[in-house]
């Protein structure tokens, strides 16, 4: 595993999940009151590409940062489920995954997001002989996939619907209606069952989750006269073409979503201003990622899965598209700006 200073870290953690790294800083070097395991193994096995900005890599910055002077051997399993979000290459990937952990023999598997557990923990969990599961990153209920288990912990995550419509109502105090956007799939049908259980400040009139392009565009047409803004969740599988597999990127959707439906947006995903949102307060992929970590070199030292609490991670990362805002007409106040995160300008 590479090497960081404890500078880098710091640096590295400030947004989204500093405070988990504080007891560790205050002894004064990572990681050095804790047990050092040179003989055990952990593989990480994530659902999506290792380059998926804003998500994998800050989950594995937040796995790494955990594990620091641990002595551990990591390795790492990618299923590339998002932009091969079919079933057959998911039932591949998972077998893939599958045959890494028997070749690697790991005493704890990490696996993230929701993919990772249906066609991979889902399935070998249940082995009577094998690793300990830790989970991050999942959406759905955790029955879904027979958790918990006594061999099976870790870490929810819940997206901050509700605090991200009140920073945008504070922005825009006229939103009362709201159009819910967003791609098809696993991880998008369980944010819709999420927010179905909430007690929203604003009225939803639809959930929509365009296939292709031209959905898309048509949700935005339909709805930009009934609507006073539109929550955005992830959007990462809309099709250019019906019968193509090239995918549109999540920053042109945006751009229509501004240029043709000239509505403020929401975001509740971890790309959402980078991606031309207007604001929103995303999960800190690096506290979803350090969070698993810790509990599974916690499970190195002694404990048992059973001990830990199932919970979604505290913090969130306030974002803000300055750039979006001028676009449509929206001048957000400088206390706002001053407490984000992320500020794209």
């Amino acid at each position: 595993m590479q090497k960081k200073t404890i500078a880098a870290l710091a640096g590295a953690f400030f947004w989204g999940g500093l405070f988990f790294l504080i007891p560790l800083v205050q002894a004064g070097n990572v990681g050095s009151s804790f047990p050092v395991f040179p003989d055990r193994k952990v593989l990480v096995v994530h659902s999506y590409h290792e380059n998926q900005q804003g998500h994998v890599v800050e989950m594995n910055q937040g796995i790494d940062a955990a594990f620091v002077n641990s002595g551990v051997k990591m390795e790492y399993v990618y299923m590339d489920t998002k932009r091969n979000n079919d079933l057959a290459w998911k039932i591949q990937a998972g077998r893939m995954a599958t045959r890494k952990m028997e070749a690697f023999d790991p005493d704890v598997v990490i696996a993230m997001d929701d993919n990772a557990q249906t066609f991979f923990v889902a399935k070998n969990c249940t082995r009577k002989q094998g690793p300990v599961f830790v989970f991050g990153g999942v959406n759905a209920d955790i029955s879904t996939y027979g958790f918990p288990r006594e061999n099976v912990t870790g870490v929810l995550e819940r997206p901050n619907v509700v605090e991200s419509i009140e920073l945008l109502q504070k922005i825009v105090p006229r939103v009362k209606k709201m159009l819910m956007l967003s791609d098809k799939s696993e991880t998008t049908d369980y944010f819709i069952a999420y927010c179905k259980t909430l007690a929203l400040p604003v009225e939803v009139i639809a959930y929509e989750q365009p296939l292709t392009l031209e959905d898309w565009k048509a949700s935005v047409m339909k709805y930009r006269d009934m609507a006073d803004a539109v929550g955005v969740y992830v959007s990462r599988t809309v099709k250019a073409e019906p019968s193509g597999k090239r995918l549109v990127p999540e920053a042109q959707l945006m751009e229509i979503l501004t240029r043709e439906g000239g509505l403020p947006t929401v975001g509740f995903f971890d790309t959402a201003a980078s991606a031309g949102v207007l604001c929103g307060i995303s999960v800190s992929m690096r506290e979803q990622g350090y969070a698993a970590g810790r509990m599974a070199r916690s499970i190195l030292e002694g404990k048992k899965p059973g001990e830990f609490t199932i919970a979604p991670t505290r913090g969130g990362r306030i974002q803000l598209n300055l750039k979006t805002a001028e676009k449509l007409g929206i001048d957000i106040a400088y206390k706002i700006i001053s407490k984000a995160d992320v500020v794209v300008k």
